[in-house]
Formats: C-alpha cells, sequence, structure tokens
C-alpha cells in the first residue's frame, strides 16, 4: 500500500487565557484534518527521556513499579525484558528492590496513572529507529524491494535498526551517517548512567521535529509527513527541511486552517448531522455515552439516520481522543442485519483508527459497546481540564 501524503500545523493557541501549542494533521490532497492535538505550554512532556530509575516494587504477571526524580514510572510486565542494570543488590535475583535500572518513558502520566515506561532504550528519527538492547536490521514494510537493495550495506553495530519508509528519500551515506551519529549518542547514554548512584535524567529528546513526528503513528495509517507548517519564525528554523513558515497579516494559520471553529465544536457535547438528527457525547470518570437522537430527521428512515451517525461517532471519536469504554445508543433497529451492519461500517473506520479499536457489538438491551486504547488525553480534558461537556464555553478567539 502507498503512503498517504499528509502535513502538519503546529502553532500557538490560546483557550480560555491559557496558552497551549496545537498540532494538526491534515490529508495532502483534500486538506481532511485526520488527527489533532493540544499540548500545555506549562506542562513538558517527558516522553523519551531516558532516566536511572530505582525499582520500588515487582508484582508478577504485572509489572514493575520504579522511582525517577519527582516521581514514579510503571513499567508493563511484557516491557521487562533484558534490564540494563545500574547497580544490583543481588546476582542470583533480577528485580529486586533497591537496584538501579535504566528505562525511557513512552506515556505520560494521565490523570491519575503514573507515566509508563519500557526497559529497552530507543532513538527514533523520521528515517530510522534505533533500540538496544538488538542485533539486527529491518525495513518499513512499505519500502520498495529496490530500496531496501539500496541499503543493503548499511551497518548497526550492538543495536536494532529499522529503516523506515521516509529513508527512501536520501542516500545510502547520508543515512548511515545519520545511523552512526545516533548510535554514539546512545552509547553515551548507557556510558552515562553507568556513572551515576541515585535516581535521575540521563537524556531528553530535544529534537523538535521528532518529536512531532512522533505525535501521532504515522506509519499505521500509512502516512507520510511532508511538511510542518508554522508562524513561529523560532520553531520554523528548528524543524529542518520539514519547516514552511507561514506569514501573512491579513488570515492567521488558525483561521485558514478553520482551527479555531474545529475546537469549538470538539468542545461541544452536541453534534448535529445533515439528516437532521444528532448525536450527544457524555464523558464521565468511567466510560463515555453517545446517544443517537433522530430530532429534526422525520422525513429520514432510523437506520439511514443510524448509518450517518455511525460515521460521524467514529469521526468524533478520533478527533476528541475518546478512548476506555465507549457506549452509543442507536435509534431502534428493526433486525440483525441492520445491526450488523453499523458494526461493519464502524468496524472499517475502526481499522483505520491510530489507536486499536474494538467494536465489540450489540448488548440484549440494543446498545452497541466498543473500546479505544488511551493513547493520550482527550481534547476536552486537555483544554480544559474536566470532562463534563455541559461546562464548557466556546473557544476564545484570539
Amino acid at each position: 500500500m502507498n503512503d498517504t501524503g499528509c502535513f502538519l500545523v503546529y502553532d500557538h493557541y490560546e483557550q480560555n487565557n491559557k496558552r497551549f501549542m496545537v498540532l494538526a494533521c491534515f490529508r495532502q490532497d483534500d486538506r481532511k484534518l485526520l488527527y489533532i492535538r493540544y499540548f500545555a505550554t506549562e506542562e513538558k512532556s517527558i516522553a523519551g527521556n531516558v532516566y536511572v530509575a530505582r525499582i520500588e516494587k515487582r508484582v508478577q504477571n504485572v509489572g514493575v513499579f520504579l522511582t525517577i526524580p519527582d516521581g514514579h514510572v510503571f513499567v508493563r510486565d511484557k516491557d521487562c525484558r533484558k534490564p540494563f542494570y545500574v547497580k544490583k543488590q543481588s546476582f542470583k535475583k533480577n528485580f529486586s528492590v533497591g537496584d538501579l535500572i535504566l528505562v525511557q518513558i513512552e506515556k505520560d502520566a494521565i490523570k491519575t496513572k503514573e507515566p509508563e515506561g519500557k526497559l529497552s532504550i530507543s532513538i527514533k528519527t523520521p528515517y530510522f529507529i534505533l533500540e538496544k538492547p538488538g542485533n539486527e536490521v529491518s525495513f518499513s514494510k512499505r519500502l520498495q524491494a529496490k530500496t531496501k537493495e539500496k541499503f543493503s550495506d548499511i551497518k548497526c553495530r550492538d543495536k536494532s535498526l529499522l529503516i523506515r519508509t521516509a529513508a527512501a528519500g536520501i542516500e545510502p551515506d547520508e543515512l548511515q551517517k545519520r545511523i552512526d551519529s545516533s548510535s554514539a549518542e546512545m552509547d553515551e547514554i548507557f556510558s552515562n548512567g553507568k556513572n551515576h548512584t541515585e535516581p535521575t535524567l540521563v537524556w531528553q529528546d530535544d529534537d523538535l521535529m521528532n518529536r512531532l513526528l512522533s505525535a501521532f503513528p504515522f506509519a499505521r495509517n500509512h502516512l507520510k509527513v511532508t511538511r510542518i507548517r508554522t508562524s513561529d519564525r523560532n520553531i520554523c528554523d528548528s524543524l529542518g527541511e520539514y519547516g514552511e513558515l507561514y506569514n501573512d497579516d491579513g488570515l492567521s494559520l488558525l483561521d485558514l486552517y478553520r482551527i479555531r471553529t474545529i475546537t469549538d465544536n470538539l468542545l461541544k457535547k452536541t453534534v448535529w448531522l445533515k439528516s437532521g438528527g444528532n448525536i450527544v457525547i457524555e464523558q464521565t470518570e468511567a466510560l463515555t455515552v453517545i446517544d443517537v437522537n433522530s430530532a429534526k430527521s422525520k422525513r429520514c428512515q432510523p437506520f439511514t439516520v443510524n448509518k450517518e451517525a455511525a460515521t460521524t461517532i467514529m469521526e468524533e471519536i478520533r478527533l476528541r481522543n475518546l478512548s476506555g469504554i465507549i457506549v452509543i445508543d442507536f435509534m431502534k433497529m428493526h433486525s440483525d442485519d441492520e445491526k450488523d451492519a453499523i458494526c461493519s461500517l464502524m468496524r472499517a473506520y475502526a481499522d483505520r483508527d491510530f489507536a486499536r479499536t474494538s467494536i465489540e457489538g450489540f448488548t440484549r438491551l440494543g446498545l452497541l459497546e466498543m473500546t479505544r486504547e488511551k493513547l493520550f488525553p482527550s481534547v476536552n480534558q486537555t483544554l480544559t481540564g474536566h470532562l463534563n461537556y455541559g461546562t464548557i464555553s466556546s473557544v476564545d478567539a484570539q
């Protein structure tokens, strides 16, 4: 499958006197919004950071709980293979309380959940991913055979190397030079880690371009970022070949792509359908409930409204980044065939989502159940700090 071109918009955003950075991903050919995220400027992400951490507790078949400076990290059991020990209490026992090991943060803390980490250390760039431990060279499945052949002499010692699709656009010598530089940087991470006897920060990825290109799982959706547009000259200069400066006093970058209007709509709990029906989204601590109503669609058949609602719901879930358990109350369906058609339609959309999404089907009460992986907070939670759409005012225009 060929990659679809997309571009990013990264710029300053203000909501209720709070400052954010907004990152929006648009499809290249028709400017369709695919994903959007907001980052509070006063809340710095620690995702990607590497720490020397102290083991506090290990729960068998669950994971390991670690202490880092100013907090804790949880590492799932499946990510606990081959730790790199900085200090070991017992050479006969792994994961002893008090052991010092290296950990890399995968997910920032969300509400009451601690950050999640992994014990393998990786450096991600637009062209490749280096990981240790490991000792193999592999290629993105979307790289053509002739491109793989072009890179057949690429080498990487004592680390795993995944060459990404974007590498097709550079020459082998340039790719090897970049790999060698990142490999030396990783060696320094492990070397520096040995010098510490207390939990401490060892490495921080300050490359803005790398962080933006890792903000969404682009590869999972066969997307290739071609450029990153911003109105901030300093940001543009730090983005290298991807950066594209927008400068128009008559129309702001946010207004050009209707980002304020989009955000305003994402903070409303009611979404109107072209058929005249609507969906109402209620986000709670335990789950998200979505209700489909006929509203003004008196001339449309319920199944017609349900089909339109199903596609709209999947779009809203993706853009709002709703996650966890989601329960949907569709208008009454008259047969199992109608229910199966709705499930098939929603599964087709779920297959294209960057977050793992499962359509579980209808309950005996006629409610559709689904789950979606939580990768980062919802739009509502990030911008307002709470879940209830009913208390949210419209986004302030700058």
